[in-house]
């Protein structure tokens, strides 16, 4: 398990809290997270906590989070897949978004 440092909580995540976090993006609930990453529940449940994983899952419409999510370093099939739109909608969100 990753001590947690200060500057991380500001500025990216550890590579282990990011895979929790992608995990909370695609529905894993903390427990099927935990056996994934082969820590405990509570652990992914204080990550989830102490990086506001659910504040940071929702933005206002679909197109924010396709953006969101196209930061984050997901596939534009991944993002179709999250957001339950075609991969071509998800183009279009992105190519919106740059405008």
């Amino acid at each position: 398990m990753p001590k947690v440092k200060q500057s991380d909580t500001a500025g990216q995540m550890p590579p282990e809290v990011l895979r929790a976090y992608h995990y909370h993006l695609k529905g894993l609930t903390a427990r099927e997270t935990a056996k994934l990453l082969d820590v405990s529940t509570r652990t992914v449940q204080r990550w989830a906590s102490e990086y506001r994983f659910k504040e940071k899952a929702r933005p206002d419409t679909l197109q924010q989070r396709a953006a969101q999510l196209r930061k984050q370093g997901f596939s534009y099939q991944e993002i179709a897949a999250t957001i339950r739109k075609s991969r071509t909608t998800v183009y279009n969100y992105l190519k919106a978004a740059k405008r």
